[in-house]
């Protein structure tokens, strides 16, 4: 028979994290291509000039931005959780996280 220290039960604080990083999944993706369709009328040509230039410039990098941050949101939450052991003791603070205010 096993003791207390020998038990181990799934890390419910990491599964939170996990289910909060697949929930936020969606978002990041919308994110990150909420801009799409400014840059493809741009490239269809809705807007010539010179200044339209300089959009066109700041637009895209704005692109890349929203890309970086949204990678960034997953990263985050897949450090959260590969920083949190698969099981854990039943005692532990991860078993009662939600008490902890």
């Amino acid at each position: 028979m096993n003791t207390d220290e020998e038990t181990t039960v799934a890390n419910p604080y990491r599964a939170a994290i996990a289910g909060r990083r697949e929930q936020s999944r969606p978002l990041t993706q919308d994110f990150a291509a909420e801009l799409d369709d400014a840059v493809a009328a741009m490239n269809a040509g809705a807007w010539i000039s010179t200044a339209a230039d300089t959009f066109f410039t700041e637009l895209t990098g704005h692109v890349t931005t929203c890309g970086t941050a949204a990678e960034g949101v997953l990263q985050t939450y897949q450090t959260a959780i590969d920083g949190q052991p698969a099981e854990v003791p039943p005692n532990s603070w991860q078993t009662h996280w939600r008490n902890l205010r």
